[in-house]
């Protein structure tokens, strides 16, 4: 990294995935063209990466929290200490196998007033495409969802860029003055919040653009092993939120009913499932943990995510 006011400021959220995170970091240490802040928030992680970055990473700020305040929470913590304009919220579980990734972003921003989020090309481990855009939720969705159907639709890989609903959280370039304008990741939603911000930002009349140009390796889903507890009520209690917040009062009805149909019949599915490994019981609980994170929403009028 260069000395002086950075171009681009990366945030990167941390959670027990250290050894990910370092060759994160490595990956962007090398970028060419450009000069990087690079900012980690700790979600109270227990594998010394407090230490890593302390002992190997002294020019990375560091900002720990003393419990795990989610991943919209801990985003917004590291844009309120960014010093650059130009923002890359980033996973841990990411690689930049190119070393002028980042100086291809600074320029297209620079350039590209109109776009108010660049979406990366995600590649999976071995390189192929990973699909990373898709369409804001709706009833057609859910429906696919409830009848196991939503796995069928097949999206061809394009290569050049394209105007998107909706970009993967995982990888988000975007101005700090547009968090300004509207604010940041709804704290209220995990794993449903970079659809939420991308709406929003569809809103002011800016585009969400996906391109090619820009490839990113995302291993997937890291931290979220083995927490099905945490990551599964949060996705579908995720929608129902988003539903709430942006849909009219019917459509909100529709959809809240989908959710419980799913909520329902996945733990009559995983309840059956049970009893033949461990993985099956830990989903039966998940959908257990849904469903009672169900009523809480909808008769407490809770909008917490679960932890």
């Amino acid at each position: 990294m260069n000395v002086g006011k950075p171009d681009i400021s990366i945030i990167i959220v941390s959670y027990n995935v250290k050894e990910y995170l370092r060759h994160c970091i490595d990956s962007i240490l090398i970028q060419e063209g450009v000069n990087v802040e690079i900012i980690i928030v700790d979600n109270n992680s227990t594998d010394g990466v407090r230490e890593l970055i302390a002992s190997k990473y002294p020019s990375v700020k560091l900002i720990v929290n003393s419990d795990n305040v989610g991943f919209s929470a801990a985003n917004n913590q590291g844009i309120k200490e960014a010093s650059a304009e130009i923002i890359l919220l980033l996973n841990p579980d990411t690689e930049l196998p190119e070393k002028g990734t980042l100086q291809y972003a600074k320029n297209y921003m620079k350039v590209n007033p109109q776009t108010g989020v660049l979406a990366p090309e995600l590649l999976n481990t071995d390189s192929s495409f990973q699909l990373s855009f898709w369409n804001f939720h709706g009833i057609k969705e859910l429906m696919l969802e409830l009848f196991y159907m939503h796995r069928i639709k097949r999206i061809k890989q394009p290569f050049s860029s394209i105007p998107v609903e909706a970009a993967s959280g995982a990888a988000l370039i975007f101005r700090k003055s547009l968090v300004d304008e509207m604010g940041g990741l709804d704290e209220t939603m995990f794993w449903t919040e970079d659809i939420d911000f991308c709406y929003r930002v569809n809103k002011t009349g800016k585009k969400v653009i996906w391109d090619p140009g820009i490839k990113i390796i995302h291993h997937g889903g890291k931290s979220s092993v083995g927490n099905e507890l945490v990551t599964i009520p949060n996705q579908v209690l995720s929608k129902i939120k988003f539903s709430r917040k942006h849909d009219n009062k019917f459509r909100f009805y529709i959809i809240n009913i989908l959710s419980l149909l799913f909520i329902c019949t996945r733990l009559f599915v995983f309840t059956l499932l049970s009893f033949i490994n461990e993985r099956n019981h830990a989903k039966r609980k998940a959908y257990q943990a849904a469903l009672l994170g169900y009523f809480r929403f909808n008769f407490q009028g809770s909008s917490s995510i679960i932890k």
